[in-house]
């Protein structure tokens, strides 16, 4: 997680740049990340893999909750990333999926050395006190590996009575996408569980990331940004229930009860 002068003056460029219109598609921070696709050969390590960053747009330092769907919108995997100011981190979907291996962070109350996520020279560094016992992780264990894998092709899981949660293709790809939010404590609540909003999830627009699909066997990769979905819990947004929002489905996009404002 090694911070660069290049990745800082892409995060100051973005931090000025983060005024952005209403309900508009711009590349600017927000408050929710969306890798709308990831693949991965679950066997093959020079197979199909997907790789993306998380970034941080300000000096100030975050926590993202990540969620690892299936195609089918079910959730298989989900844990914390802490940023210090400007901080940066890259997640390799294959290392998670073949090996267990999320990545690994800590705020200062984990990591009072350094050692782990350093503090630059004009970033802040602070301590969420809910993610000790938490931070750092540990590698996800075989019982979790064999889930996700499964869960991921289309198979069944026994974290879920033995129900699929995805569609099967019989090619041993695991497929999906992945979700990340701000939030104010290390959680395992979603989204869409009563109480994430506002409570945990909250509306700091600084995170924005790009994405990898590449294929060593073939020579080929492709990539672009994350899709960046800005709150706007100060501003009125136009005909927000009725147009919905990204996480409104989660609440029936009622007005009376989605505290979703993205």
């Amino acid at each position: 997680m090694k911070k660069t002068l290049t990745v800082l003056a892409l995060g100051l460029a973005l931090a000025s740049g983060a005024n952005a219109a209403t309900c508009t598609i711009d590349q600017v921070p927000g408050a929710t990340l969306l890798l709308p696709y990831f693949e991965v050969d679950i066997e093959d390590p020079a197979g199909v893999d997907t790789l993306f960053t998380v970034n941080n747009a300000s000096a100030t330092a975050v926590l993202s909750h990540v969620v690892v769907w299936t195609d089918m919108s079910v959730e298989a995997l989900d844990f914390n990333i802490y940023l210090t100011g400007y901080d940066m981190q890259t997640v390799s979907m294959g290392l998670m999926i073949r090996d267990g291996l999320i990545p690994v962070t800590a705020s200062a109350g984990q990591d009072p050395t350094d050692g782990i996520s350093p503090q630059g020279v004009i970033s802040q560094d602070i301590n969420f006190a809910s993610c000790t016992g938490i931070f750092p992780y540990e590698p996800l264990t075989e019982d979790y590996i064999e889930h996700l894998q499964s869960i991921l092709t289309g198979g069944p899981s026994s974290f879920y009575g033995g129900l699929c949660g995805g569609w099967e293709y019989g090619d041993g790809i695991a497929r999906g996408y992945v979700t990340m939010d701000t939030v104010n404590q290390c959680t395992l609540f979603r989204p869409c569980d009563a109480g994430f909003f506002p409570n945990i999830g909250t509306y700091q627009n600084v995170l924005w990331g790009d994405w990898f699909i590449i294929e060593g066997d073939q020579n080929f990769a492709q990539g672009d940004a994350l899709v960046s979905i800005e709150a706007f819990p100060n501003q009125t947004i136009e005909n927000p229930f009725a147009n919905g929002t990204f996480w409104g489905r989660c609440y029936g996009n009622a007005q009376a009860a989605n505290p979703d404002l993205r």
